[in-house]
């Protein structure tokens, strides 16, 4: 009785600890989304001056201080809501190179670069360098603002690949909808093609479908955290035997 009482006590702790695992992926989605609402206070664009986007660092230093800290927490609830959408999506693991390889490792470089954008070069610019840049060298805030952009498109190459993953082991597992299949395949391809317009710094439309492929990957997160929180982890269903080769 003991152990059949443990044994029930630990599932349930497990059990709690996924439901948690799934919430971090909403969270991330809230916290992307906050992000992204104060970054557009700032007002600057990749084809402003130098001295204009120097400025502009430095009128919203304090701002830029705010947006790294709010990126923290996307960026720590990321990698828990990867983990679990790994576990769900490729149970088999005993191949050395699967899809699932590709969720998490395309996953982690992913939200690894954005927060080197986000935390640590934003963060320097609020703290330090946009001062510095605004009164001395103008091309240490310019170099480092574009720089964001470079990380962020380079960020979403490697989140291409999470994405394509994702939605071949959604459409072949179906333990998730199908149209989370497609919508995670079409952030594969916009997140594959904004590279060449480096994120918006080489060509206006590498922006463009860098916002379209966010936008969807938003809905994929979100979606399937709310799918698994209110209905439950789904039974897995694989009709070609290892949905992970």
């Amino acid at each position: 009785m003991a152990v059949a009482r443990a044994a029930s006590g630990s599932s349930g702790i497990s059990s709690q600890a996924e439901r948690y695992a799934w919430a971090a992926g909403i969270l991330f989605v809230v916290a992307l989304v906050a992000e992204s609402v104060i970054s557009t206070g700032v007002g600057l664009t990749q084809d402003d001056s130098a001295r204009k986007i120097a400025d502009g660092l430095y009128e919203h230093r304090d701002r830029l201080l705010l947006i790294a800290s709010v990126s923290i927490v996307y960026a720590a609830a990321f990698p828990i809501y990867l983990c679990s959408l790994h576990k769900l999506l490729s149970p088999n693991t005993q191949r050395p190179w699967t899809l699932g390889s590709l969720v998490l490792i395309g996953g982690l470089l992913f939200v690894a670069l954005h927060a080197v954008s986000d935390i640590a070069i934003t963060g320097l610019l609020g703290a330090k360098l946009a001062s510095f840049g605004a009164q001395h060298d103008a091309g240490i805030s310019y170099t480092l603002y574009l720089m964001t952009f470079a990380l962020d498109s380079v960020g979403d190459i490697f989140g291409s690949l999470f994405a394509f993953a994702a939605g071949l082991l959604v459409l072949r597992g179906r333990v998730l909808p199908r149209w989370l299949g497609w919508t995670s395949i079409v952030v594969a391809i916009m997140f594959f093609l904004q590279g060449f317009g480096l994120g918006g710094v080489i060509a206006q439309f590498g922006l463009v479908l860098d916002l379209i492929g966010f936008v969807l990957l938003l809905v994929f997160v979100l979606a399937s955290g709310v799918i698994v929180l209110t209905r439950g982890t789904p039974a897995v269903s694989h009709p070609s035997g290892d949905a992970t080769r």
